[in-house]
């Protein structure tokens, strides 16, 4: 660092013409650089100004290392510049990891619409049930479902997100329609083992109340639970958005409709909340405005 600091400095005593101009351009005292000038003279073993009262000379060392200091300067300046240029601009890549579900139902619909308001801006979607690094891999930003573990990680709540109980018609001619919470203990349930409900389906109300369930299929594949319940497997709890068509269609009809199941939020959680380049922020911002203002549909499973 402090061979940085030397070359700024002499850069800028030459390029000034004295050294208490350069001091002022620097915003240090005129003792200040002349010392520093006289500890560079030294570790370098060689005079690179010869200095009277009246003029400032270079040595032929001095125009040497003055050549060459400026030539690293005007490089860092532009390798800076080109930063900053880029945080700032619209065009370039955003690459992000979503789950496939979500990706699917909540985020691929909006794509068009931000792609056309930002033509030069390219999307790579990572779409991953694994919990993606948004350290540790090359990403701009990743969607989490669920509880946050890291609380330290800069994120934005995209849309707050809820179960719904369903099954297929057949499974409940077959079965019963049950009657109460408790009822599912004795049903056929297909459970997620990646997030939120789980095997303890957990209800909210005037008060909390919890029903263990099993059943012939446990999963981490959402996509996977959906299909079962369409084939008659068993009763599931699914996102809203994942149901909505299924509920609208009677391809699946709701289970304990008065009930309402614990829910769950997206995040887009990214690597740090600083020196976020404008196309991320534009993007973050756009998926938070749309997929929040369209919440109470996809969420409570209507279409």
């Amino acid at each position: 660092m402090g061979q940085v600091q030397d070359v700024e400095m002499f850069v800028a005593v030459v390029d000034a013409g004295s050294l208490s101009t350069a001091a002022v351009r620097l915003g240090r005292s005129q003792p200040t650089v002349s010392r520093q000038l006289a500890a560079l003279e030294t570790r370098l073993g060689a005079r690179l100004l010869e200095r009277t009262t009246r003029q400032m000379r270079l040595t032929a060392a001095g125009r040497a290392y003055y050549e060459r200091a400026s030539a690293l300067l005007a490089l860092a300046r532009e390798a800076e510049a080109a930063v900053i240029a880029s945080s700032q601009e619209m065009p370039g890549p955003i690459r992000f990891s979503a789950p496939p579900t979500y990706a699917r139902k909540r985020i691929a619909p909006l794509l068009g619409e931000f792609l056309a308001a930002h033509p030069d801006v390219r999307l790579e979607m990572v779409l991953t049930g694994d919990r993606a690094d948004v350290i540790g891999e090359p990403l701009d930003l990743v969607v989490r479902l669920g509880a946050l573990a890291d609380s330290t990680l800069a994120c934005r709540l995209l849309s707050r997100e809820r179960f719904v109980l369903c099954a297929s018609e057949h499974y409940l001619r077959r079965s019963g329609m049950p009657a109460a919470i408790e009822d599912l203990a004795s049903r056929a349930c297909l459970v997620t083992e990646s997030f939120g409900v789980r095997s303890r389906w957990v209800f909210l109300g005037r008060r909390r109340r919890s029903v263990d369930v099993r059943g012939p299929l446990v999963s981490d594949d959402l996509a996977l639970l959906h299909e079962a319940a369409c084939l008659g497997l068993g009763i599931a709890a699914l996102p809203g958005y994942l149901v909505a068509d299924d509920l609208a269609r009677g391809t699946l009809l709701p289970v304990l409709e008065r009930e309402r199941l614990l829910g769950f939020a997206a995040h887009a959680v990214l690597p740090s909340a600083r020196h976020v380049p404008r196309r991320v922020r534009a993007f973050v911002g756009f998926l938070a405005s749309r997929l929040r203002a369209s919440d109470g549909a996809t969420s409570a499973g209507r279409p």
